[in-house]
């Protein structure tokens, strides 16, 4: 057993982070770009949030007042936290089969992705619900329990849980490591915001340029957020548990 003052590794996870993303590019990069960029982009399109972004406050106002607006946004969402789901279900496997020196294969990451998307989705919303309203009451005790839930995805992929258990294991994963956890955000936030700073240029080149350079971003930016979600629970298990991947990597074998 690790000692109980240990905790997360920050360079360690982002080591690990950027170290699986670079080894398998065309994965991790490539269904970040189809599962999270595209889609964003398509639903930008398909609503004109691109074409009333340069306009008024009233024309974006009336654009929302639309009901075939309104509907394709809600269907678009939907669609979105799917693919998001199948997206982290999916860098959960390839991320540990990576570290643990195993060859990563699309196609059963997927399938065993898309096995799990039912449970993974309403222990999405259970979470959604749960943050939401800790973050009505005070604001803080919503950041706590986002901290405390951020591995609960992982653990049920890896671990076999159900949604109250994966809940409960990914406090138990996450005690003594909360604010570290909170720094890495701030990290890759402040990652994110430097790669939306390349965008500015861009906005005097037209609404093409501005649409391309955003799905190199949010391609860049989906890519870490799954790799990162799934290297913080490797971490974790690891300063908790004082072993290695082996025992993680059996369950996807």
């Amino acid at each position: 057993m690790a000692d109980a003052a240990e905790h997360l590794d920050i360079g360690r996870v982002m080591n690990n982070t950027f170290g699986v993303i670079k080894r398998n590019p065309l994965i991790f990069l490539g269904l970040s770009f189809l599962i999270v960029a595209l889609p964003q982009a398509l639903i930008q399109m398909a609503t004109g949030v691109s074409a009333a972004s340069g306009g008024d406050a009233e024309a974006v106002f009336e654009m929302f007042n639309s009901p075939s607006v309104i509907v394709t946004a809600a269907a678009g969402w939907l669609l979105l936290i799917i693919f998001s789901v199948l997206l982290q279900a999916t860098f959960i496997i390839a991320t540990v089969k990576d570290l643990n020196g195993q060859q990563v294969s699309l196609g059963e990451c997927i399938s065993q992705a898309i096995g799990k998307i039912l449970p993974l989705i309403g222990l999405g919303i259970l979470m959604t619900i749960g943050i939401m309203f800790g973050m009505i009451l005070l604001v803080i005790p919503g950041l706590i329990l986002a901290l405390m839930w951020i591995v609960a995805s992982p653990v049920m992929m890896a671990e076999d849980k159900g949604i109250v258990e994966s809940l409960k294991r990914s406090a138990e994963l996450t005690k003594g490591s909360k604010r570290w956890i909170a720094l890495l955000f701030v990290v890759y936030m402040v990652i994110a915001v430097v790669l939306g700073f390349l965008m500015v240029p861009f906005t005097f080149a037209g609404t093409v340029a501005v649409g391309l350079v955003g799905l190199v971003i949010n391609t860049l930016t989906g890519a870490i957020q799954g790799t990162g979600i799934a290297a913080v629970y490797v971490d974790l298990r690891i300063v908790k548990e004082g072993g290695n991947t082996d025992a993680l990597a059996d369950v996807f074998a």
